[in-house]
């Protein structure tokens, strides 16, 4: 019994231990953030990407991203500077952006935004220098090639001219020893002595002196010292490789026991003479870089493997190439100068050189560029007077120039002539260029106009055979040659053959050169300059003009005549026939359902042009919305499709005429009066169908109007004028002129006549007018200004006419504030009223404008739209929505007037939209119940500009999420823009340890039972 209860406790246990779950804690996602940088040249005709080396967290790639390519204008960085946001203009979303002529000028800027389903959020931005056009771009390279031939070939003329004063040193050496032996013979060659005086012990300009070889165990070894920012020499001739590292090598070759050393890439990388951290070229001014001393670099192979690395090209220095393999520990000075060019600001760039076996080193560069003054000279105006040494461009030139420490042309040692004997062109210092090609490819270069390849003949007119380099010089090549180089023996020619790279965009010149060297000599050179356009493959190119429509306007229901058909016109500006189908309507009608279209199917060869004509059906009846019917050309030799969408609303019957007032008042006159001026007053038809007024027939007044005008098209206006009879007796006349019976239009004429003459007493203050409307216009008619004004006389009251000063008012019609203000006018008397009394004729009348009433937009408006609330997707379906915001289509906005702005949108991450369209798109992978939210932010406008008020809205959908059924084993039917990594839980337990101990635990259960059993029997 007590070895079952021990057996019990250890079962529980094994199966307790089984069931311990592992604590998740799922991952946040990463955001982006480092350094983003621009990859290639701003230049017309380049290619640009994203570089992603200093991006941070590590590994992320060109596929975790999304790309927005824009141009960031002068007038952009105007208006950033004035504080505001510039509307930057959007030139695509690929991975890279080929820069076209309209970019010359601009900053191209790029925007990466990490892509949540790879696992990453947020966003970096970087922005390109200023555009330039593709000639200044060739021109910097060409520049910069020479500049670094030239740096080359002055490096290996000072490794040249040491090697030749270390032989020099060496002869000196041997003729002394030789003039200090007894018994040796001037003919005899010359030997070194045990006992002989030691060759080279003297220490010429700095180098050290030379030793024998017995003494090279105790003796500094010779090149041991760096003379003049040359790396130490070896025995063997080379340079960089310490005489510890020799021996070491010695010593592994004397010593193998055949065991293979591990090889390892690996390298290091000194500023100077060491002492800086940073290359700093201090300030440069703009225009002068050429007068800017270079400053170096010196990278050594520490490791034990050879190492190759690639070419580089900063964005705002020149830097020279490790060109040639680093065996181990060897080293390489190199030079580097401010890129020309280069705007005025502060650069701090980090320099990376990498090999091809994945070892890098890096050096900060540092310079502050400053635009150059008119009147800037450079000390006495003798700058431009430079020594006549070759390319005075080559960045080595200081150094060479350096007192006496390298001379450049010391060629005076008599044993150099000695030394020389093996006929080879090693070594040679001679400027004079041998090489050459055909006079017609020299003046005019290499034109492209396809992607065949062109051949370049050069020959060697030299007395011994050369070696020939040929290479492009620019930055991104245009064309490749082949063979890169090859032997030309002298007197003879070889043949290059050219051939325009791969990828280049079609109909954009690419200008380049084709630099020829001498391998041992780089100034035997020659430049061809080459021009690449590659036209567009023959295809056909068809465009429609105008670009929109037609768009008929608007018909009234049972219209009896039709708008003119407009003409469509297809030109083909491509340089291939087109094909072109027959015009296919949206409604799915072989002819059209709502238009009529003449086109039928034909060829239209490459420049020509065809015309058809589109117009409405008769008979279409009103309709809330306007017929709109879209017919589809197809270009068969390119499947391009050519639409055509016609438009035409029509409307119900709307007649509507509008009567420029309602009362026409002469006033008074005198009994007997001879004429009364007449007075006008318009009718204008706003509705859209014509209407037919009425003949007009007063008793008392005479009216005219032209008979033509009685029947009145839409938007056309009748002129009525009216004028009392004469010869009527003392009395009131009032009339109602019909306009209109069944529109009930019409317009009362008024006339006062008196009896003898009366004398004024007083004229009557008019009635104020209120409650008009904000932003009523600024006239006599629209502020509903009385036309006459009743004045008092001996002969009893009557109506005379005065005319206002609305002008003079302070009246703001734009203004959004309540106002009450004061017209002033003038009365001008009836005939028959004298104003004996001497009574002021001016008068005025209060006249009073309500205050804009603001358009508060309601926050319980603010809508998301295309989403289902409670609506039930699958894990395939990509779900797409539309936030729409409250006051968002307040087009003409007045102070005080509010919005809401859709500001961002949550389902799982929260995701920023920055300007319209508000919309978004988003698929989820896994099957559950999820909240969509979207953060509306309210604004107000403040007369000028729209402010946020710091007020946010949220509404929110709720959906759920469906497994999607997967038709075959295996496959995953989420689309691809949808899917998401496994979700990363922080928790790296291993799971089968536990997965061992419940299946011992179950098998130890089913025993124990098993056993029970057995002994219960």
């Amino acid at each position: 019994m007590r070895k079952e209860r021990i057996l019990a406790v250890i079962m529980s246990v094994l199966l307790a231990l089984s069931m311990i779950p592992a604590t998740v804690f799922a991952a946040e996602i990463p955001a982006l953030d480092g350094k983003l940088k621009i990859q290639g040249t701003a230049a017309e005709g380049r290619t640009l990407s994203a570089e992603f080396k200093e991006v941070k967290p590590e590994g992320v790639t060109e596929e975790d991203v999304a790309y927005l390519w824009e141009r960031k204008t002068v007038e952009d960085e105007e208006t950033e500077k004035a504080g505001e946001k510039p509307e930057l203009k959007e030139l695509g979303k690929d991975k890279t952006y080929t820069v076209t002529q309209d970019d010359i000028g601009s900053k191209i800027v790029l925007t990466v935004t990490g892509k949540e389903e790879n696992g990453y959020t947020g966003s970096l931005k970087v922005v390109s220098d200023t555009v330039i056009d593709a000639q200044t771009a060739a021109d910097q390279e060409a520049k910069a090639a020479e500049e670094k031939a030239a740096a080359a070939d002055t490096a290996e003329q000072q490794a040249a001219q040491e090697t030749e004063n270390e032989q020099s040193q060496n002869t000196d050496a041997a003729d002394t020893e030789e003039t200090t032996q007894t018994g040796v013979s001037e003919d005899t060659d010359t030997t070194y002595q045990e006992d002989s005086t030691q060759a080279g012990t003297e220490n010429i300009e700095g180098i050290p002196a030379a030793t024998t070889d017995e003494e090279k165990q105790q003796s500094e070894s010779a090149g041991s010292e760096s003379v003049d920012g040359i790396p130490e020499a070896t025995e063997d001739g080379t340079y960089g490789q310490t005489n510890d590292a020799a021996d070491t090598a010695d010593s592994q070759e004397n010593n193998d026991t055949g065991k293979t050393e591990t090889p390892t890439a690996d390298a290091s990388i000194v500023i100077g003479d060491g002492n800086s951290e940073v290359v700093d070229f201090g300030t440069v001014i703009s225009g002068q870089e050429d007068s800017i001393q270079a400053q170096y670099v010196t990278v050594t192979n520490t490791g034990n493997t050879t190492l190759n690395f690639t070419d580089i090209s900063p964005e705002h220095f020149m830097v020279q190439d490790i060109s040639d393999p680093m065996e181990q520990n060897s080293s390489q000075q190199l030079w580097i100068v401010p890129r020309a060019g280069i705007a005025a600001g502060e650069y701090d760039d980090t320099i990376t050189y990498t090999s091809e076996e994945g070892v890098e080193v890096s050096f900060e560069a540092k310079m502050t560029v400053e635009a150059a003054k008119d009147d800037a000279q450079n000390g006495n105006g003798q700058d431009d007077q430079k020594t006549d040494t070759g390319n005075t461009s080559d960045p080595t030139a200081d150094d060479q120039n350096k007192g006496d420490e390298t001379p450049a042309d010391s060629t005076t040692d008599p044993s150099n002539d000695a030394n020389t004997s093996d006929g080879g062109n090693n070594g040679s210092t001679t400027t004079e260029v041998t090489l050459a090609v055909d006079d017609t490819v020299a003046e005019s270069g290499l034109t492209f106009k396809s992607t065949e390849s062109q051949q370049i003949t050069v020959k060697n007119n030299s007395v011994q055979a050369v070696t020939v380099a040929a290479s492009s010089t620019g930055a991104a090549p245009a064309v490749t040659i082949d063979p890169s180089e090859q032997e030309i023996p002298a007197g003879e020619s070889a043949t290059f053959t050219v051939t325009p790279a791969k990828n280049l965009a079609t109909d954009t010149p690419y200008p380049d050169n084709i630099l020829f060297a001498d391998k041992n000599n780089s100034d035997n050179k020659i430049i061809v300059p080459v021009n690449v356009t590659i036209p567009a493959p023959a295809a056909s190119k068809v465009t429609r003009y105008p670009e929109e429509g037609p768009d008929f306007g608007t018909l009234v229901d049972g219209y009896t005549e039709l708008p003119a058909p407009q003409t469509i016109t297809l030109r083909n500006e491509g340089n291939a026939d087109a094909v072109l189908s027959d015009a296919v309507s949206s409604t799915g009608a072989a002819q059209g359902q709502y238009f009529d279209i003449t086109w039928q199917a034909q060829t239209v060869k490459s420049g020509d042009s065809v015309l058809f004509t589109i117009q409405p059906k008769m008979n279409l009846t009103a309709n809330a919305t306007p017929y709109t019917e879209t017919f589809t050309i197809t270009d068969t030799t390119n499947g391009k499709s050519i639409p055509i969408t016609a438009t035409v609303t029509v409307n119900s019957p709307d007649p509507s005429l509008d009567v420029s007032g309602q009362l026409i008042d002469f006033a008074a006159a005198k009994k007997g009066y001879s004429e009364i001026a007449p007075q006008q007053f318009t009718v204008t038809n706003n509705g859209n169908v014509t209407v037919t007024l009425e003949q007009p027939v007063l008793t008392n007044f005479t009216v005219f109007v032209d008979p033509a005008q009685l029947t009145l098209a839409p938007g056309a206006t009748a002129v009525y004028t009216v004028q009392p009879k004469t010869g009527l007796d003392v009395g009131a006349y009032s009339e109602n002129l019909k306009i209109s019976s069944s529109l009930n239009k019409s317009i009362t004429v008024n006339l006062q006549v008196v009896k003898g003459n009366a004398v004024l007493t007083k004229i009557q203050q008019p009635a104020a007018v209120t409650g008009l409307a904000n932003g009523t216009k600024k006239d006599a008619s629209s502020l509903k200004l009385p036309s006459t004004v009743v004045v008092e006389t001996t002969e009893g009251s009557m109506k005379a006419a005065v005319s206002w000063n609305v002008k003079e008012a302070s009246y703001k019609q734009s203004s959004t504030d309540a106002q009450k203000f004061t017209v002033s006018g003038t009365v001008t008397l009836p005939s028959g009223v004298d104003n004996d009394n001497k009574i002021s004729l001016a008068t005025s009348v209060e006249v009073s404008v309500n205050a804009y009433s603001a358009k508060v937009a309601s926050a319980e408006n603010n809508k998301i739209t295309g989403i289902d609330v409670n609506g039930v997707y699958t894990t395939q379906t990509k779900i797409s929505f539309t936030a729409v915001g409250a006051g968002m289509d307040n087009n003409s906005p007045k102070k005080g007037d509010t919005r809401y702005v859709p500001q961002s949108w949550t389902v799982i991450n929260t995701n920023v939209w920055n300007a319209a369209p508000y919309t978004a798109s988003f698929g989820l992978a896994q099957s559950g119940d999820y909240t969509l939210k979207v953060a509306f932010a309210q604004q107000q406008y403040d007369g000028s500009s729209w402010k946020a008020t710091g007020t946010m809205d949220t509404r929110q959908v709720s959906f759920s999420i469906a497994k999607a059924k997967v038709t075959a084993p295996g496959t995953n039917l989420t689309p691809a823009a949808n899917r998401k990594s496994s979700v990363k839980t922080g928790d790296n337990t291993p799971i089968l340890p536990f997965v061992c101990i419940l299946i011992i635990a179950a098998g130890a259960i089913g025993g124990v039972v098993f056993y029970k059993k057995k002994n219960k029997k």
